[in-house]
């Protein structure tokens, strides 16, 4: 399993769909979140966010006995973090109107997908190409996730 690569697709993929002003950094197997300085008002509200992270190679083997077990429960994990981080910045709960929707990963058949639960249908949807990264007897691959 290319848990670099993992972290580089999701990194990629989650910047694309974090609201203006956050970033979303891969580096050496963790995701790095960050945001413009001054301009959120941060956990305390002093307008300084700071930065936050997930560690996925090192979470990578903690959520079962296989690769498919351990991508959907990392990609969990990941979704929770960035949304506590943006959610604390910001004051707001992201990606939800008025409460913090819960973060989920499955994978079904060769497509990983990801979804925050009671996001509006009209909502932006992500489609996430994970194609090329070997796991157990498969390949994630396929049309991609859906955030």
């Amino acid at each position: 399993m290319d848990l670099d690569a993992l972290t580089v697709i999701l990194a990629n993929r989650l910047a694309a769909v974090v609201p203006a002003g956050f970033y979303v950094e891969a580096a050496d197997g963790m995701l790095r979140y960050t945001c413009d300085e001054g301009r959120f008002p941060g956990q305390h509200g002093d307008y300084h966010c700071g930065e936050a992270g997930t560690f996925v190679r090192e979470n990578f083997g903690l959520y079962g006995e296989t690769d498919a077990d351990n991508i959907a429960g990392v990609a969990t994990q990941t979704l929770d973090e960035l949304q506590d981080y943006i959610s604390e910045a910001t004051h707001d709960p992201w990606p939800g109107l008025r409460s913090q929707p819960s973060p989920h990963a499955r994978i079904s058949g060769a497509t990983l997908h990801l979804w925050y639960a009671c996001v509006p249908r009209n909502s932006a949807r992500l489609e996430v190409p994970v194609a090329g990264l070997s796991w157990g007897n498969g390949r994630v691959a396929g049309r991609g996730a859906c955030l």
